[in-house]
């Protein structure tokens, strides 16, 4: 096993200064297998902190390699390609071809249901920037759903927020300001004064602010994903992948709805400054909904975006990484868009909690239960695929035996198109069965023992 090395304070400070400082073992394992079950980076560099200027902001003008930055990655992280397989490879009968983006790493995700249509090197390690601001704002959601903290609540400005450099929303020390602009200021104006007044607001400290960030990175299952900094300034053992930032950006969209429209801001003016946002997708592409940018000179120009078309069903997630500039993110971003638009459809197979199949019961109150799916099966398809040629069969345990407890495991179904198998689904219980009588009970043990007896001679 690849033993992880942790740095302290001290050690991290003398790793800045040299480009051979690991956090850990090099790995060049590039096989497609997903990380294993209990791994997380999010728990394994708990000691990386952030360098820090007099006055206890991060220091902008540091400057850490970026091996120092990303870590490579132990063979328990996956590697470089693990990522559940994509519709791509998956429907290569249909012939489906893979889209060519210029970027160093990108994945297109369906938001409804999770599947992967694309990607390519998408558990590549990489500097977030400021996407990292993505996952602030999941936090915030979530204190806002919860009413822990209101769009109305006014936030005092501390000054460390105002020392901070990088982008801002050039707010002042000592002033209020609603948490609703700070949301505005740090997602159009990418605002690192935004974003460290909000975790000081919600967590008392960055560093308390960023213990919650890699907790709900585990949470969320983003098994390469690490967080130092609440907004994404370069700082040690601070990276993610195209993956986990497709992870996260699904949960943005579908967790918390009631608050997306903060990310389709094209303009926000707080102070008498006006600043566009920095997604420029929002600017050149029609269907674009938002999301958030990030760069950095070694990792260059990245964008975690969603967009949606009227009267499809189809919700997409689109990561691209590492590319020359915000131009070419946002272009790359809407050819990625087009392809997942242009060659796959959604398709809406049958509805959660609705009746597949209805089974005798042994021994119950009831003599029958109802058998269906707990979420609704919904496939991602290729374009050219043919729905009528989808075929569903239905596997169900046989002799049932009160009692049933709703939501039980009771068979699966298997969708294949031309034999291959394309999805399968556990099949439930709708409905609780509890055991009947004494009498009941025997009398079904008897009637079961003759049933099975006979099926056995095929009668």
């Amino acid at each position: 096993m690849t033993i992880i090395k942790q740095l302290s304070l001290a050690a991290t400070i003398a790793a800045l200064f040299t480009s051979s400082t690991v956090f850990a073992t090099p790995n060049n394992d590039v096989t497609n297998t997903m990380p294993n079950s209990d791994y997380f980076a999010a728990t394994q560099y708990k000691e990386a902190q952030a360098p820090l200027n007099s006055f206890g902001a991060i220091d902008v003008k540091t400057s850490i390699p970026e091996n120092i930055q990303v870590p490579s990655a132990p063979v328990e992280a996956g590697g470089n390609n693990g990522v559940p397989e994509t519709l791509v490879q998956k429907w290569t009968q249909a012939g489906i071809f893979s889209p060519q983006v210029e970027a160093r790493a990108f994945i297109l995700m369906d938001a409804n249901t999770g599947q992967i249509i694309a990607s390519n090197d998408a558990n590549m390690r990489m500097a977030p920037a400021s996407t990292t601001k993505l996952m602030l704002m999941y936090i915030v959601e979530q204190k806002l759903a919860d009413g822990v903290i209101s769009l109305d609540s006014k936030v005092q400005v501390p000054e460390v927020a105002w020392r901070t450099g990088g982008s801002r929303m050039f707010l002042k020390p000592g002033s209020f300001v609603s948490v609703k602009d700070l949301i505005s200021g740090m997602i159009v104006e990418s605002g690192n004064d935004a974003a460290v007044t909000l975790a000081n607001y919600i967590a008392g400290s960055q560093s308390s602010f960023v213990v919650m960030m890699n907790a709900t990175a585990v949470k969320l299952g983003m098994h390469n994903t690490h967080f130092t900094t609440v907004m994404g300034l370069p700082a040690p053992a601070h990276f993610s992948t195209a993956y986990d930032l497709g992870l996260l950006g699904q949960h943005i969209m579908n967790d918390y709805p009631q608050y997306f429209h903060f990310f389709s801001q094209k303009y926000f003016e707080y102070n008498h400054i006006r600043q566009p946002n920095f997604n420029r997708l929002l600017f050149t592409y029609q269907y674009a909904t938002g999301m958030k940018t990030g760069s950095t000179e070694a990792a260059g120009y990245s964008l975690v975006s969603s967009a949606e078309i009227p009267n499809n069903p189809m919700k997409l997630v689109g990561v691209v990484l590492g590319t020359k500039s915000l131009n070419d993110v946002a272009a790359q971003s809407k050819a990625l868009f087009n392809y997942g638009f242009h060659f796959f459809k959604q398709d809406s197979l049958y509805a959660a909690n609705s009746k597949l199949s209805e089974q005798k019961v042994w021994g119950g109150q009831q003599n029958t239960v109802s058998l269906g799916l707990e979420k609704s099966l919904t496939l991602v398809l290729p374009s050219s695929v043919d729905e009528k040629g989808l075929v569903t069969k239905l596997q169900i345990d046989r002799d049932i035996k009160a009692p049933v407890d709703k939501g039980e495991k009771l068979g699966e179904i298997t969708v294949t198109y031309k034999d291959k198998v394309i999805q399968t689904e556990p099949l439930v219980a709708l409905n609780s069965v509890q055991q009947g009588g004494w009498f009941t009970r025997t009398w079904a043990s008897i009637s079961l023992y003759f049933h099975n007896l006979l099926a056995s001679y095929g009668l």
